[in-house]
């Protein structure tokens, strides 16, 4: 008996693989950042999405990134620079 793959191969096209949450997990850095094929980020985004577990992840990721992109941007005022610079300069 043929499974959907052997069919699938004899017409010339391929079946996705179904993605598992430790794919997701394993790659999410990439998928996050668009540095995989569109093939390989869709079967993951498919599955983040319809996974609560994955979604969560990918939230929770995109949360610390926005926390570290908001505190990179702030200066430290004029005071703590000054006392700093004296600090650096007496030692």
């Amino acid at each position: 008996m043929k499974n959907i793959n052997d069919v699938a191969r004899e017409l010339g096209t391929s079946v996705q693989e179904e993605c598992t949450c430790e794919e997701v997990r394993d790659h999410l850095f990439e998928l996050l950042d668009r540095e995989m094929t569109e093939e390989q980020e869709g079967r993951l985004r498919a599955h983040a999405e319809n996974c609560p577990t994955c979604t969560e992840a990918a939230e929770a990721e995109k949360h610390m990134r926005e926390v570290i992109r908001r505190s990179c941007a702030e200066s430290a005022p004029d005071s703590l620079r000054a006392k700093v610079v004296t600090d650096l300069t007496r030692h």
